[in-house]
């Protein structure tokens, strides 16, 4: 178990850290503050210095702070953790959960971080390039060190530019003051050549730290972590997913069932990129999905809707098969617990748990799941459309919505057929998606 980025195992992106810092340090007072006028050169380097001083000292302070959970350091050491709030750990009413791998209880936004071996209290990411957890104790100083970090890199940056462009406006002072300080005939030319160099190195260096420290200010502005910012982009892109396959599935079947030639090439053409927004199957399986939201919303559970009250909308004379207990949903797949390990190393037995932003790509739509009110929590219906329950479930197509109007005046049941796989109607099974 590691307590703080200086404890071994090292990395190779630390050690990069420690030989890229002292190297853009050196470059600066090398070549660049003798080669520029003093008017130039001074403020420059003391605003320089001022910057990779503070961004070395909070790189240093995230680095060294333990981010441990509190109530794992009391349980390891026997005393609270430095950063503990006191009334919170002494309150026997905290929530709690249990992790398998420390083997005691931790709080719920604590996270299992596998290169340190430890759970870390309100887990963030972990940090390769300091190699430490950042998690509550340390996230303030992680976000000095960017911002410090992007100022350094800046400053070096224009420091190089401006030394460059004086150079190649034939400003005698700075051609002077490269020759009086490196002496020799060709010092110009290896000092520009040096200076190129290090400018596209130190461009690209600062472009990077500057998506870095625009993503940590958008999670600061919506109050989560990088790991919840993970879970959340990776259950919208399981539910895109979901919803593309539906549409795949229902595109086939819609084509199946189709049988003038006008309108299977329109079907097609849905399926292409651009015709994306007025494809008619996206539309039918979205207003499938705010019929299922409803029925929700008005306490049904299962978000189903029985044959007899499909009947009844539809305009039947109300001898309907009141009775039947054959039921029709929408594509049915409840969500699979678990989540993809997140964040550079976040994972532990007690840590999973279940993730969904219920947003849908291309619609409003903001879940496709669907679970029977009879079957326990974790259980998934795949067999043949059969719920744990017994009820089947059936795919709703138009062929299928004609033919149960028309049959609901010949009371014909098919809900043995279906069962067994045959009828009109064919037993769905589900999607699978797994986190």
């Amino acid at each position: 178990m590691r307590k703080n980025g200086f404890q071994s195992p090292y990395n190779a992106m630390q050690i990069t850290t420690w030989i890229i810092f002292p190297v853009l340090l050196a470059h600066f007072l090398i070549f660049l503050t003798p080669t520029l006028p003093a008017a130039l050169s001074i403020p420059l380097t003391i605003l320089y210095i001022i910057a990779a001083l503070l961004s070395g000292y909070y790189g240093y302070v995230t680095t060294k702070t333990d981010s441990m959970d509190h109530k794992l350091h009391h349980h390891l050491y026997g005393s609270p953790h430095p950063d503990a709030d006191t009334d919170a750990a002494a309150s026997p009413e905290s929530e709690t959960k249990y992790c398998w791998v420390c083997q005691t209880n931790v709080y719920p936004q604590s996270m299992h971080c596998k290169y340190c071996d430890k759970c870390v209290s309100n887990f963030d990411h972990h940090c390769m390039w300091l190699n430490t957890c950042v998690g509550s104790a340390n996230y303030t100083s992680f976000f000095q060190t960017v911002v410090w970090t992007f100022l350094f890199i800046s400053l070096h940056v224009i420091s190089i530019i401006v030394h460059l462009s004086l150079y190649f406006i034939e400003h005698d002072k700075v051609k002077s003051l490269a020759g009086s300080w490196f002496g020799g005939a060709g010092a110009n030319i290896i000092l520009v050549g040096f200076n190129i160099g290090f400018l596209v190195f130190t461009a690209f260096c600062a472009f990077m730290v500057l998506q870095l420290l625009v993503f940590h200010l958008g999670l600061r502005r919506e109050n989560i972590t990088t790991y919840q910012y993970i879970l959340r982009d990776t259950a919208k892109k399981r539910e895109r997913m979901r919803l593309s396959n539906m549409v795949m599935q229902r595109r086939v079947e819609e084509l199946e069932n189709t049988g003038n030639r006008m309108e299977a090439m329109c079907l097609k053409a849905g399926a292409l990129q651009c015709c994306m927004p007025c494809d008619p199957v996206r539309r039918l399986v979205l207003q499938e999905l705010d019929q299922a939201d409803e029925n929700e919303e008005h306490g049904n559970d299962d978000r189903s809707y029985s044959v007899a009250d499909d009947n009844q909308e539809g305009g039947s004379n109300g001898d309907g098969d009141g009775d039947t207990k054959t039921s029709v949903s929408g594509d049915a797949d409840e969500e699979n617990n678990g989540v993809q390990e997140a964040a550079n190393g976040a994972t532990s037995p007690s840590n999973h748990s279940t993730s969904s932003s219920r947003k849908s790509a291309g619609g409003s739509r903001k879940s496709v799941g669907n679970v029977c009110a009879d079957s326990e929590p974790g259980e998934q219906y795949i067999e043949d459309g059969i719920t744990p329950s017994g009820t089947t479930f059936i795919k709703v197509t138009k062929h299928s919505e004609n033919v149960l109007k028309q049959d609901s005046d010949t009371k014909t049941d098919y809900s043995s057929e279906t069962e067994n796989g045959g009828g009109p109607f064919r037993g769905e099974r589900g999607l699978g998606v797994t986190a």
